[in-house]
């Protein structure tokens, strides 16, 4: 059973940090500005409820334990549609799982980084993330940085390291703001996934799907070839980001 321990840290601001031009100002007032738009700020909401959704989700399906770390939703209705939502994405996330395991094991290998404490995971996410991003935003894109996402939670907590990613649903707010919130919002919503992604068959799934098998066979031919370019694009954006890591980030050769 995994256990989640807190990290004992405490993160102080340098002068560069309270610089009016650096990156954390620049977030902070990007943030400010979104909460103040409804539409944004229940985007971004949203955003951070799918990741800690996706990230139980995962660790149940790998055999993990933790507590939950989604709040309760303010309405019935809304509860329904942003869980049918949620559960679109985990869908599909699993998919990816399934279809290129290779890309979703073994991640701190694959970047040849150790992920010895919170920043450098937090750092492996958002360079990895804003990689998958990097060719333009789309549906099956977002879903790719949730199923990272994932898979970087599952491995820390592998190597017993789950508090390094306790506040990884505050970084996936944090990058959503930064990166796809506005074209979330141009697509009315979160709800434009279910559009883009008709009800998909997992291995939790496939009795629901039996009497539309021929409709599926047509659909998931279509899909193919998109899943095969996510897959292929993911492992290109692994290598992409390792030629940009810091020598000092990587792990010693043996």
């Amino acid at each position: 059973m995994a256990t989640i321990r807190r990290a004992k840290m405490v993160k102080r601001l340098s002068w560069q940090d309270m610089s009016p031009s650096s990156p954390k100002i620049r977030l902070t007032r990007r943030i400010v500005q979104l909460e103040g738009e409804k539409i944004s700020a229940e985007i971004l909401r949203q955003a951070k409820t799918i990741c800690n959704e996706y990230i139980e989700a995962k660790l149940e399906r790998d055999g993990f334990t933790s507590r939950s770390l989604s709040p309760n939703s303010p309405t019935e209705a809304t509860s329904r549609k942003n869980s049918e939502v949620s559960h679109r994405i985990q869908e599909i996330g699993e998919l990816l799982e399934l279809g290129y395991p290779e890309l979703y094991m073994n991640i701190s290998s694959q970047l040849n980084v150790s992920f010895s404490n919170e920043n450098a995971v937090h750092e492996a996410f958002n360079n990895v993330s804003s990689e998958i991003l990097s060719d333009g935003v789309n549906w099956p894109r977002i879903v790719a940085v949730y199923a990272f996402c994932g898979a970087l939670v599952c491995e820390c907590y592998k190597e017993g390291r789950n508090s390094f990613v306790l506040n990884m649903g505050n970084w996936m707010y944090e990058f959503a703001a930064l990166h796809f919130v506005e074209w979330i919002k141009l697509q009315g919503g979160w709800e434009d996934v279910l559009l883009a992604f008709p009800k998909v068959a997992t291995s939790r799934g496939y009795p629901l799907v039996i009497t539309e098998a021929s409709r599926w066979c047509n659909y998931l031919l279509v899909q193919l070839k998109i899943w095969c370019e996510i897959g292929f694009a993911f492992l290109r954006h692994f290598k992409a980001y390792l030629r940009k890591v810091p020598i000092g980030l990587r792990k010693p050769s043996n």
